[in-house]
């Protein structure tokens, strides 16, 4: 992921405001409570972190990315904000367990729910990443996917790959859905041409 190393100075200039809304949404659909605990996987520059903020429920935030650039740029703005109870580390996605976590950040952490925003697009194995986001979360834990899926493919579709480095022919949603209940599906008012597909949020349950 050196790529993102590369462009984390400018990937917020560059899309924070096209997602916003949508991360915004995607936030209030992890349904937060005072004292829960949640996990953003590949959370990026942290773009995330404004929303759940913005809510003003006591929680604790983790956040892990593959990318060290990423990272850098997150913790700069927790620290502008002076933001509390987040825990950065970084990881790669596709190991993540309860023992790992413990091993980077010194706590045992237990996850009442699970984000994961523009990630499950790029990261290699986005079902081994799947799993992993169900194994970390509680049963009766809240898992939320934000991401785009291009149904038809045009050029915007093969542009935001080539930038983003990213797969939009993975049908992420789907395999959520075998693999919790209360499963729901919205599909933000966003054209597609800015981002190469459909923009979705999907959400569920972990029911094991």
């Amino acid at each position: 992921m050196k790529w993102y190393d590369r462009i984390s100075g400018i990937y917020d200039f560059s899309l924070r405001k096209l997602y916003f809304k949508s991360r915004k949404r995607a936030v209030e659909l992890l349904d937060l409570q005072p004292g829960h605990t949640v996990i953003d996987i590949a959370c990026g520059t942290g773009n995330n972190l404004e929303h759940i903020k913005a809510t003003n429920i006591d929680v604790t935030i983790y956040c892990t990315d593959f990318s060290d650039g990423m990272l850098k740029k997150a913790q700069a703005v927790i620290q502008k904000n002076k933001w509390e109870k987040i825990v950065l580390f970084q990881a790669d996605a596709r190991y993540l367990s309860s023992s790992f976590i413990n091993e980077q950040t010194q706590s045992n952490p237990k996850f009442d729910s699970v984000i994961c925003a523009l990630g499950l697009s790029v990261v290699p194995h986005w079902e081994m990443v799947l799993d992993k986001m169900l194994t970390l979360v509680k049963t009766g834990g809240k898992i939320v996917i934000l991401d785009v899926y291009a149904e038809k493919r045009t050029f915007y579709t093969w542009l935001v790959e080539k930038l983003a480095k990213a797969d939009l022919n993975r049908k992420i949603w789907q395999t959520l859905k075998k693999k919790t209940t209360d499963f729901q599906l919205e599909f933000p008012d966003i054209k597609e041409s800015k981002v190469g597909g459909k923009l979705f949020i999907a959400t569920g349950i972990k029911n094991f």
